[in-house]
């Protein structure tokens, strides 16, 4: 029997653990983009959930993927219609192809600015690559500490 590969995830926020379907926003609220978890973040500082390469990663600093080196892919999305700021509130810390270790800074996002200017702060945690994922698992609600396990993905073989 082939055992399954098993990623571990951790979260790039520290705040407290929604459902997706509780982000007011349809593309994620329905999972068109992914299925995964939402984070009410408490402070702005973004980590990387795992270790691999930023190949997603939008000029405006509110939304980036990574791709680990097993294939599977990750955004994470701070806030809802966060594109609508144009990069205001938010600092960058990588770039896209640069490779990051889990934990490793991303993103500074000003809560305050963005909090006062965008429709919700909850923050969208997605994997996107579903075909490549047999099952993933995590908790629901609760709170939660950035770099702190947080899901766990099984590939398929």
């Amino acid at each position: 029997m082939i055992r399954k590969q098993e990623i571990k995830i951790v979260s790039p926020l520290t705040g407290k653990l929604f459902p997706l379907e509780e982000v007011p926003d349809q593309v994620f609220s329905q999972k068109m983009v992914g299925e995964g978890i939402a984070v009410f973040p408490e402070n702005g500082l973004v980590l990387a959930p795992l270790a691999g390469e930023v190949v997603a990663l939008f000029p405006t600093g509110h939304a980036l993927g990574i791709r680990s080196p097993q294939g599977l892919e990750v955004l994470i999305h701070v806030g809802v219609e966060t594109v609508a700021l144009q990069g205001k509130g938010f600092t960058l810390y990588v770039k896209k192809g640069q490779h990051v270790k889990a934990g490793e800074k991303l993103i500074f996002a000003d809560l305050d600015y963005i909090g006062a200017h965008a429709p919700s702060l909850l923050s969208p945690v997605i994997l996107t690559n579903m075909e490549k994922i047999e099952s993933w698992k995590a908790p629901v609600r609760g709170d939660i500490t950035a770099g702190n396990p947080l899901m766990t993905v099984f590939l398929k073989s």
